[in-house]
């Protein structure tokens, strides 16, 4: 299991690492606190904002229409709550989302809280691959 979340990892970096990044994007580093996080569904697959599909075995995030720019596509997040950590990589825009909160998928929620009835979870984020 732990060989298939280092796979899963490897290759949203390397699919990172190819996405060209506009002179816009977001640089800042500082962490987005108490963040509010709610789960949502993307069935057997869903095209999100950023142009592929979230699948429901993915660790995947959407943020507020208020943060969103192209240039935030694909890029790796860096999550705490609790005493829990995750990367995660944003690839949708959360419409019902106030500013700095996210909708994060129901497999990154439950990492973080099996229970998916206590949403929304307070948390961290910031981006990690600047």
């Amino acid at each position: 299991m732990l060989f298939q979340h280092l796979l899963s990892f490897l290759s949203v970096i390397s699919l990172v690492a190819a996405a060209p990044r506009a002179a816009s994007d977001v640089t800042a580093t500082e962490w987005t606190t108490d963040s509010k996080w709610t789960p949502y569904n993307v069935g057997e697959g869903y095209r999100g904002a950023c142009g592929r599909f979230i699948y429901p075995s993915e660790f995947g995030v959407a943020i507020s229409v208020e943060d969103y720019q192209p240039g935030l596509c694909n890029r790796i997040v860096s999550l705490k709550s609790g005493e829990k950590h995750a990367f995660s990589q944003i690839l949708d825009v959360c419409t019902n989302c106030a500013k700095g909160d996210l909708n994060i998928t129901e497999r990154l929620f439950k990492f973080f809280n099996p229970d998916l009835t206590t949403a929304p979870l307070v948390g961290d984020w910031e981006l990690a691959n600047n």
